[in-house]
């Protein structure tokens, strides 16, 4: 499987399927079935060479799956433990999948085309995009004030969060000022605006969705 065969189905198929697997592997409490699950997952990510980028986000999560595993094993035992561990690690790789082959502009387009107005498409299509944008304008700054011997690290956060906060602020407020300023040139909001790819649900799509249903009423009996 690689991204080319992914990009044949059509986005809104896509989310609703990324949707339905997540509701599954929230409702799942048994291990067997949910290690199942996290193996499939896992088969995704090996199958698109998604790897090294799974393994990025783990390395960042860690703290957070160990401290969600010590909180639930506290409450209800190893097994719970173990349950919340591969519950987050197959959201985490599920989510890793749908957001690797369904960019967000070609959602927002499926979207809009499916008669959503403009602005909520816009809302979910930004908080998709953008999201990332700000995480690499931040390192950036980071790493210019960083690079001037401004440290950041234990208590100097606390004394050197200012330089830190103000010049993201002004690159944000900056960049909110060139993104308005662009969609008003390009009519957003016209009630005439009409997507640039022709989205249709076919019969993959519908077999992509079935099959999830499939798997969520399988994994609930």
């Amino acid at each position: 499987m690689n991204c080319s065969t992914t990009s044949r189905f059509d986005p809104r198929a896509k989310a609703l399927a990324y949707l339905i697997g997540s509701a599954t592997i929230i409702l799942t409490t048994d291990l067997v079935r949910l290690a199942l699950i996290t193996g499939v997952t896992g088969a995704l990510l090996i199958g698109l060479g998604l790897e090294r980028r799974w393994l990025q986000v783990m390395r960042i999560l860690l703290p957070t799956l160990l401290l969600f595993a010590l909180v639930a094993g506290w409450s209800g035992g190893y097994e719970a433990a173990i349950g919340a561990a591969l519950r987050l690690i197959a959201l985490v790789s599920a989510g890793i999948v749908f957001f690797s082959v369904t960019p967000p502009e070609e959602l927002g387009d499926a979207l809009l085309a499916s008669g959503v107005p403009s602005q909520m498409t816009f809302l979910l299509e930004g908080a998709l995009r953008f999201t990332p944008l700000m995480g690499a304008l931040a390192r950036d700054v980071y790493d210019a004030q960083a690079s001037r011997g401004i440290r950041f690290d234990g208590w100097h956060l606390l004394h050197n969060g200012p330089l830190l906060l103000t010049p993201l602020l002004l690159s944000v407020m900056r960049f909110a000022d060139d993104l308005a300023e662009g969609l008003e040139t390009r009519g957003f909001g016209s009630p005439h605006r009409t997507p640039l790819g022709d989205y249709r649900v076919r019969w993959q799509d519908w077999a992509l969705v079935g099959a999830t249903l499939f798997v969520m009423i399988l994994m609930m009996l």
